[in-house]
């Protein structure tokens, strides 16, 4: 009796241990699944695409987010991160776009990016990483995470590579001065209208405390002879591959 019981005690030992190790493999696995990087390649176009949702940011949120899987079987298409604003005024898609050249990017806006309803007109252009300061891991996006986007609007007469000159001769000391940010990256967009700013912060906190340091607040921002800047939070709501 006693050496049944032993078998079958052992049996049952050897199966939870099994079921142990798949479950300890998976959070990897779905780690894996659902957080994407920023490339930074010049092989790949980055593009954004904003959308105004002051009145119905869920009914524009679920547009969007139905409409962009359908592109993970067009050519070039490598993956798209869905941002909504915190205050519930925009959603973004952040996709990228393998290749060098913008034919891709240019079937995606015709196809799509005009056919979700807004309040206005959606905002959209290439852009290429040209800068990141990271504090522990490379740039990316996972569902849950916190992301500031800042658009600098290039003022008429103004040339856009004298503010990324800039922007990147200020990005190592905001990451100093700011324990909360884990990383920012610079994107340039390719037609020299915009410059795009993305970081990856901890709390709301922490990004409001930049806006309270010199050069950052709005009297003294070291943007405003160049661009016209609109930056805000947002939180990271689906990943598409």
């Amino acid at each position: 009796m006693l050496s049944l019981f032993m078998r079958k005690f052992n049996l049952i030992a050897a199966i939870a241990l099994l079921i142990l190790g798949v479950l300890t493999g998976m959070p990897n696995v779905a780690q894996a699944e659902t957080g994407i990087s920023l490339d930074t390649t010049n092989e790949v176009v980055n593009v954004v695409t904003v959308y105004a949702t002051t009145s119905n940011q869920a009914k524009v949120l679920s547009q969007v987010s139905q409409a962009e899987p359908t592109f993970s079987k067009t050519p070039g298409f490598q993956d798209s991160a869905i941002l909504k604003a915190q205050d519930g005024t925009q959603v973004i898609a952040l996709s990228q776009w393998q290749g060098k050249d913008l034919s891709s990017f240019q079937s995606y806006a015709k196809e799509h990016v005009l056919n979700i309803s807004t309040d206005q007109t959606p905002q959209t252009f290439a852009c290429k990483v040209q800068h990141t300061e990271t504090r522990t891991t490379s740039p990316s996006f996972s569902q849950g995470d916190v992301i500031m986007f800042s658009q600098f609007k290039m003022k008429p007469g103004k040339d856009q590579s004298e503010l990324a000159t800039i922007v990147t001769q200020e990005m190592p000391s905001v990451l100093q001065m700011i324990p909360g940010l884990q990383w920012a990256a610079m994107c340039p967009s390719t037609d020299e209208s915009t410059i795009a700013l993305l970081a990856r912060w901890n709390s709301r906190e922490d990004f409001e405390s930049l806006g309270q340091q010199p050069g950052f607040d709005q009297e003294t921002n070291y943007w405003q002879t160049y661009a016209d800047n609109e930056h805000g939070l947002y939180d990271v709501v689906k990943i598409i591959r």
